[in-house]
């Protein structure tokens, strides 16, 4: 447990942020004997509450976020660690969700999910995030949510509600947030660069120009992973971010297949050993 309490200890100090992108414990490490007592005690109220947590160097921490900037340097989560058993592509787009997206996604993302092993991480949030989710439970595969507020204080009402179904279904809910924070502002900008390292490609099902969801796809790109976006006719006002992508250089997502072939041909190929041949 020393471990966790160091890294919880850092993490306080450094206000939930990693600007020297680090992922062990400083040398010089300093901290008082309050700090240290604080940390015991809120990792003892984390094991009394069944919230397990991870740091980097655990068993649990994610491999992705290894190699991303400024990964987190403690996380809490409900239920089971997804990201080290299956591969995951991560879902985002707007909070007001079109008509014609819920019938895309509802078509599409299912058959993703009976065709191939990658499953979804969003973020919860009313629209795009929790129907993304819905659908991962509906049809009973795990789905992980990762959270702009702590593991207590779950937002919005609707997926308060359809968390206990996530757990059921063998997903988890994700926050580097202490369990007791309240969602603020400045954390949905935290928790957006956590969906984009999380997932193996980031998927834009929806969004308007300078949209919250760009932030997502800043956070994609900087961190080397692909973008793809749904195309939709150019009319339809609350599809210009995406337009906007394509145009850009996103990969048109029209089907299912479309995105799983990118995941199995590009994705899956790239992260092979290539073999060397000698003239």
């Amino acid at each position: 447990m020393n471990k966790a309490i160091l890294f919880k200890i850092l993490q306080r100090q450094n206000k939930f942020r990693n600007p020297k992108n680090g992922l062990t414990i400083p040398e010089n490490f300093v901290y008082s004997s309050d700090e240290f007592s604080t940390a015991l005690n809120y990792l003892k109220d984390l094991e009394r509450l069944k919230i397990n947590y991870t740091f980097p160097g655990d068993l649990n921490y994610p491999h992705a976020f290894y190699k991303m900037i400024e990964p987190p340097l403690f996380l809490e989560y409900f239920g089971q660690p997804v990201w080290n058993s299956l591969p995951l592509f991560s879902v985002v787009g707007s909070r007001k969700i079109h008509s014609l997206s819920v019938l895309w996604m509802k078509e599409h993302l299912k058959t993703l999910l009976a065709n191939s092993n990658y499953r979804i991480a969003s973020g919860g949030a009313i629209g795009v995030d929790l129907l993304s989710h819905t659908i991962s439970v509906m049809n009973s595969q795990p789905t992980v949510a990762i959270l702009p507020s702590g593991l207590s204080k779950l937002s919005p009402m609707d997926f308060r509600r359809l968390a206990p179904a996530v757990i059921r279904a063998g997903g988890a809910l994700l926050s580097e947030f202490e369990h007791l924070s309240e969602p603020r502002k400045e954390y949905f900008f935290f928790r957006n660069r956590l969906i984009a390292a999380m997932g193996a490609l980031t998927l834009v099902v929806q969004a308007q120009n300078r949209s919250g969801t760009f932030l997502t796809v800043h956070h994609a790109l900087q961190n080397g992973r692909p973008v793809m976006a749904v195309p939709t006719h150019p009319s339809i006002e609350c599809f210009s971010g995406n337009l906007i992508l394509l145009q850009d250089g996103a990969i048109s997502a029209s089907n299912e297949a479309e995105v799983r072939m990118y995941l199995q041909t590009e994705i899956e190929f790239n992260a092979q050993p290539q073999q060397a041949y000698s003239v």
